[in-house]
């Protein structure tokens, strides 16, 4: 199955690279197609023709995936998951595709991607550990609660990190994900467990 996303970062962006691992990790047979669209105004304002573009692509559904809150400086309030969906629908209606069309699935990540990060102490551990200094990162039993996901991340890297003090998304993301043993953390959030869903059903 050929799988199109849509996600709200640069091409090297933590969206991109993640969300493209986890869903192998899903299914190791699923294509992903992904289009970064820079940032979630962009997202929102341009979906309705990426994702019409991916299903000409030969995708069998098309996934776009947002942050409840912006990383663009701004994180937009408490954000409002409601206003997004129908501002994206408005874009999927634009370009011809209509809102229940069950190819097209949107998904909102609570609060954003680095809570699905911090979900995993073992694959933090793994990746801030070095030969000499083993790291053992508690676990966070509810990180879609954490108000900044981000910022925690920062706080961990300060705290066990090292060398590694500062947690910089596009780069470290992609290689904490690669250090996860399986899913069994990352089913235990509900925004995850929707996302797989979407993904396999």
């Amino acid at each position: 199955m050929k799988i199109g996303f849509l996600v709200e970062c640069g091409p090297e962006g933590a969206e991109t690279r993640v969300i493209s691992h986890l869903a192998k990790m899903i299914n190791r047979k699923m294509e992903a197609d992904i289009i970064p669209l820079g940032n979630k105004p962009n997202l929102k304002r341009q979906c309705g023709e990426y994702a019409k573009t991916l299903l000409e692509r030969g995708c069998n559904r098309v996934l776009i995936v947002w942050d409840l809150l912006s990383d663009w400086q701004e994180y937009e309030g408490k954000g409002c998951r409601h206003d997004d969906k129908e501002e994206i629908c408005q874009s999927l209606s634009a370009a011809g595709l209509h809102r229940n069309d069950m190819r097209v699935r949107l998904h909102c990540i609570e609060k954003m991607l680095e809570a699905w990060i911090i979900a995993d102490e073992r694959a933090l551990g793994k990746f801030l550990s070095t030969a000499a200094h083993p790291v053992s990162v508690p676990r966070n039993r509810r990180p879609e609660h954490i108000s900044d996901p981000k910022a925690a991340l920062t706080t961990l890297f300060k705290k066990y990190g090292g060398r590694v003090r500062q947690y910089v998304d596009r780069q470290h993301a992609i290689r904490i994900a690669e250090r996860l043993p399986d899913l069994t953390r990352l089913r235990k959030l509900e925004s995850f467990r929707h996302f797989e869903t979407k993904l396999t059903t």
